[in-house]
């Protein structure tokens, strides 16, 4: 390389890592500060992994670059963007604080989105192996859904919503449901298990892509329609989905400020399976109420979708015993 090209070189170098340098610091702030006024600010919220991961790596090489300000600051934004990550996913594996005898109910998670009556015999295979409770399916499309019985093994269908070009949801699991239903504003569908001794409410809905006007209005009623079913039922709930946005997101915050709902798990990056990681995106989560944890959670690739699905234990703490109070002796001298 002669000395105008190094040159060259080093001056495009020198200007995408300033580039970068003002637009992550831009992205975590205006994604984070401005993410209540619209969809826009919202949607560049979403970005935070991605932020963090290009931080860690600019950070790396400002380091064999010897640039320490910006190193600095680079490092700076990664810990600010795994921080706010943080308050809604663990980013790793985490120790129960819930009672060793806590029962337990294991699950599959399953976005059936452009799967065909060619992927019959994966999806049987797939619940075969599979030592879950409990499956849960979005996007179901007609041909899977005509051919259930054949694939469903020993399986019991729970709750299905009405078949809507291929967006039908499916309920099963090993053991009856005491109760079922749909959710407001074509919102979902739930049923009332018993695990162990506990009842649990488990809720399924799925919200098309809403970054736009008009879905990111919808899914904010569906939001909200699913917040008030919440509120109403007097047992723990479950709520396993595809929001289209993450935990994170200002569209879902009403699942935690009005529902008391809160994400459960590690980060799990589902979508857009058949792309590089830094590419995909967490977007299905499972919220629950305090007193619910959701454990080994792992990525299931067996299907070969563009959508991984996702297994795992849900952990709930058995019912607290009543302890009797005797009366108090008066211990204060007159």
């Amino acid at each position: 390389m002669g000395y105008l090209s190094k040159r060259k070189f080093i001056e495009r170098e020198r200007s995408l890592t300033l580039l970068l340098l003002m637009l992550i610091p831009l992205i975590t702030l205006i994604g984070t500060l401005g993410r209540s006024f619209n969809w826009y600010l919202d949607y560049i919220g979403e970005f935070k992994l991605q932020a963090a991961v290009i931080s860690g790596i600019l950070s790396l090489w400002c380091i064999i670059k010897q640039r320490w300000l910006e190193m600095l600051i680079y490092i700076v934004f990664l810990i600010v963007n795994l921080l706010l990550i943080a308050t809604h996913y663990h980013l790793s594996s985490s120790e129960s604080i819930l009672p060793e005898d806590s029962y337990e109910f294991k699950f599959l998670y399953q976005d059936l989105k452009n799967t065909s009556k060619n992927d019959l015999d994966n999806i049987r295979l797939q619940l075969s192996y599979s030592q879950a409770n409990l499956i849960l399916w979005t996007n179901v499309p007609a041909d899977i859904y005509r051919n259930l019985n054949k694939i469903k093994n020993n399986f019991i269908l729970l709750n299905q919503t009405p078949n809507k070009e291929g967006k039908m949801m499916l309920i099963l699991a090993d053991a009856p449901a005491l109760n079922r239903g749909l959710i407001k504003g074509d919102s979902g569908a739930w049923v009332s298990l018993k695990i162990g001794e506990r009842k649990a409410t488990i809720a399924l809905t799925h919200l098309d892509n809403p970054w736009n006007q008009k879905n990111y209005n919808l899914a904010k009623s569906k939001i909200s329609e699913i917040s008030q079913f919440a509120n109403s039922r007097d047992e723990p709930i479950i709520l396993f989905g595809g929001f289209g946005a993450s935990g994170w997101s200002y569209l879902l915050r009403d699942l935690e400020k009005s529902a008391s709902l809160r994400t459960e798990g590690k980060i799990l990056l589902t979508v857009n399976a058949k792309l590089p990681r830094l590419f995909r995106k967490p977007t299905d989560s499972i919220y629950a109420h305090p007193g619910i944890e959701i454990d080994d959670l792992e990525e299931d690739a067996s299907l070969k979708t563009n959508h991984l699905g996702i297994s795992g234990t849900i952990r709930i703490a058995p019912i607290v015993k009543e302890i009797e109070f005797y009366d108090l002796e008066p211990t204060i001298s007159e």
